[in-house]
């Protein structure tokens, strides 16, 4: 199975998830599923960066009973090419005021609505281009 996610808890407070260009798996979005149950109470802040891939109706649903995400206090910054995904992502945050689309060339403008620092801002850069070579994105 080719992997379409990949994720890390930066500083044991920062989830980074990123998607390549397709949906994943059942089985790794469960995994997933089951790390973020784990560090929920340590999250303070959620960067989603997506080639175009994202969860499924079912796979969301499942991410929120897991750890109650409507309620989550964490904001969350999606960071994607897909402009269709940039205005669902927009649609939820009219009833869900925590979340915040960034186009990929935003990624500065996200990790500031995340709080995260400047100096942090590249350190996280390289944990995303880590997962994205995992995954075998290139280019990006």
């Amino acid at each position: 199975m080719t992997r379409k996610l990949a994720y890390t808890f930066f500083k044991r407070r920062l989830l980074i998830l990123v998607h390549t260009k397709d949906a994943p798996e059942d089985a790794e979005w469960k995994e997933y599923v089951a790390a973020a149950k784990q560090w929920n109470k340590d999250i303070q802040g959620w960067l989603v960066v997506s080639e175009g891939g994202a969860p499924n109706t079912m796979q969301r649903a499942e991410l929120d009973e897991a750890i109650n995400l409507e309620k989550h206090q964490a904001k969350t910054a999606v960071v994607t090419v897909s402009r269709i995904a940039r205005g669902i992502v927009t649609a939820i945050g009219w009833f869900s005021p925590g979340i915040k689309a960034f186009g990929t060339n935003q990624l500065s403008q996200a990790l500031e609505y995340l709080g995260i620092s400047q100096s942090e801002g590249e350190l996280v850069a390289n944990e995303i281009r880590r997962l994205k070579k995992d995954l075998g994105i290139v280019g990006t």
